[in-house]
């Protein structure tokens, strides 16, 4: 089951310490590795066998890579830069577009409240949920509000793509990188 918790989704913006950062930094599933088409390909015949409950792209370029592959999203988490530099590699006119605010370095309410939303609706389907400021860290809010089952796949610069099979295991992973930048944040 997804989170149900009442302190899912926040009620005010958690802001990212660096001991949090560092700890985000390690995958969060599974690292698959390869030239960026390689890792595409790798990531399609998993997600095809695996027939996600929901599925969910986090990033720009990622997104791009994977749609390219054949692959279609529930939902893409996209912020229209790709290393915090603008690109435009990811048509949304085709979709369903929300827009949200995040601000870098943190989970800001409203943007995670959304992102919960839209993974409780059985009917999601070819939505884009475009940031303003930065989408990485939804990463982590969509591990706690997605269904069991889901997937999320997101990009591990420099090495691959990262795939989350959301489930008990990735929400305890989830509350525990919370958990490090609610004591970290006590100690400032």
């Amino acid at each position: 089951m997804r989170s149900e918790s009442p302190k899912w989704p926040p009620k005010s913006r958690i802001i990212f310490s660096e001991e949090a950062r560092r700890a985000l930094k390690k995958p969060a599933g599974q690292l698959v590795k390869g030239r960026p088409d390689e890792v595409a390909e790798k990531v399609k015949r998993i997600i095809l066998k695996e027939k996600p409950s929901k599925l969910v792209f986090v990033g720009d370029y990622t997104s791009r890579k994977l749609v390219d592959a054949g692959l279609r999203a529930d939902l893409y988490v996209i912020d229209g830069k790709t290393e915090r530099k603008p690109v435009k590699l990811f048509d949304v006119n085709e979709f369903r577009v929300e827009r949200v605010k995040n601000d870098p370095g943190t989970l800001n309410p409203e943007a995670v409240e959304k992102l919960h939303e839209l993974l409780r609706d059985e009917e999601l389907r070819d939505t884009v949920l475009f940031v303003e400021g930065e989408e990485d860290l939804l990463t982590l809010a969509a591990m706690l509000s997605a269904p069991d089952g889901s997937i999320i796949v997101y990009g591990q610069p420099g090495e691959g793509n990262v795939i989350v099979r959301v489930n008990e295991d990735a929400r305890r992973y989830a509350e525990r990188i919370l958990e490090i930048n609610r004591r970290s944040m006590k100690e400032k």
